[in-house]
């Protein structure tokens, strides 16, 4: 009798909240660039060996030097830097639209791409000021462009970076569906999430792709302790703080887990038996407290269930160079909570 298969699930942390504070901009010091890439290549380090398929810097991440006027590529630099500390996992990264051109933005993350020796993704921040699906397929197109070696005459450029797309709209929904390798989504019940992906493997059908080949990671915010009680009064302790240093709210669209790994487990079996997600970004509390807890009890726990399987690293689909339009009705398509 032939054994089940078990749905494979990919594991993305998103490290962006361990860039330099707010208050810490135009301050110049070079001393804390120094500081946080080495807390950064440190985690970077941990979640590669620890079976992390995909880290991820967004637009807000800042070294905090404040010696450029361009510290929005401030992810790029770090994630280029990256490469000689990990060996295996993705690095997704945000090189914004609007601040400058799509060659711009193509140019970095082919930098990265070869700094991290191929294992780049360009993350498209959904719901962006300037953002634009003509823009996107231009990047993704130059990104996509065989560049022919002089010395071999053969494609130097491997296998291109993947595309992930942080889904905040519908616009971002046609995004990803035609172009992206993993979709990031923000929902906060299993029924969003759901409605979500299935909204995104149809759209994906709709352009011609096999909707398996787009990814749906659910972004989560987790507190993990060694009991429940345990990590509801650090999650009531990093609130507190939160509030302090920066007066926002946590957001209420994002999927918040306050509990143990193995909780986060049970969690992440039943919505990916559920056909909610392909897995999950997280997203870390606080540092290095729940990143050492998902490299050192979540992954083994997801693990002992069958959750892992292969690293999202492995060679994507070729993706057929066709712009990316919004087709008519597409605005009704996704849940508001996406």
């Amino acid at each position: 009798m032939a054994s089940q298969r078990v749905p494979v699930s990919l594991l993305g942390l998103d490290l962006s909240g361990t860039g330099a504070p707010r208050s810490w901009a135009g301050q110049g010091d070079s001393e804390a660039e120094a500081f946080i890439m080495g807390r950064l290549a440190g985690l970077a380090s941990l979640a590669d060996k620890g079976g992390v398929d995909v880290l991820a810097l967004d637009a807000r991440f800042r070294l905090g030097s404040g010696r450029r006027r361009d510290d929005w590529l401030d992810g790029a630099l770090a994630a280029s830097r990256l490469g000689r500390h990990t060996k295996t996992l993705t690095i997704a990264v945000s090189v914004p639209l609007g601040i400058t051109d799509a060659g711009h933005v193509a140019s970095a993350v082919a930098s990265v791409h070869k700094a991290t020796q191929a294992r780049a993704a360009w993350q498209v921040e959904g719901g962006s000021r300037g953002l634009s699906a003509r823009a996107v397929d231009d990047v993704v197109t130059a990104l996509s462009a065989p560049r022919i070696s002089r010395r071999t005459g053969s494609d130097a450029n491997g296998r291109p970076p993947q595309v992930v797309v942080d889904v905040r709209r519908p616009l971002d929904l046609e995004l990803a569906a035609a172009r992206a390798d993993i979709a990031r989504i923000r929902v906060a019940t299993l029924e969003e999430a759901v409605a979500a992906r299935a909204a995104i493997h149809q759209a994906a059908r709709d352009w011609g792709r096999d909707p398996q080949d787009v990814k749906v990671l659910v972004d989560v915010r987790a507190v993990i302790g060694a009991d429940d009680e345990g990590a509801r009064a650090r999650a009531e302790l990093i609130a507190l703080l939160d509030e302090e240093n920066d007066g926002v709210p946590q957001q209420t669209d994002l999927l918040s887990f306050v509990g143990t790994a193995e909780g986060l487990a049970d969690l992440w079996q039943e919505w990916v038996a559920a056909g909610a997600a392909d897995g999950f970004t997280v997203i870390p509390a606080s540092v290095p407290t729940d990143v050492l807890a998902v490299v050192t009890e979540l992954v083994p726990e997801l693990e002992a269930r069958g959750l892992r399987g292969a690293p999202a690293t492995a060679a994507p689909a070729p993706r057929t160079a066709r712009p990316v339009r919004a087709r008519r009705g597409a605005d009704h398509r996704v849940p508001a909570a996406v």
